[in-house]
């Protein structure tokens, strides 16, 4: 398990584990990019928990660094098969 709080991770590794680890979690304590907020933090796919509905403006909010022209561009350009993580049932079924 990451311990989000105590140390920063790499995209790859955030990646690896985008299903073990709330996406609010990630937003507020790693420093992200734009390509990642859009392709997994604001992709449905990835919000499996309550606290992880989360909109532009909460990007926008805990990665003041992002810009919201080039996220909402990403947004509208994204399709999510060009980066998908591994399906959740054989993410889960791993040991």
């Amino acid at each position: 398990m990451l311990d989000l709080y105590n140390k920063k991770y790499d995209r790859n590794t955030l990646k690896d584990n985008i299903y073990s680890v709330k996406l609010i979690d990630i937003l507020k304590t790693q420093t992200i990019d734009a390509s990642f907020a859009a392709k997994y933090i604001l992709n449905k796919k990835y919000q499996l928990h309550c606290e992880d509905k989360i909109s532009i403006p909460i990007v926008l909010i805990y990665q003041p660094h992002i810009d919201a022209k080039l996220l909402i561009n990403l947004m509208k350009n994204y399709d999510s098969d060009d980066d998908s993580v591994a399906d959740f049932e054989i993410v889960s079924k791993k040991k």
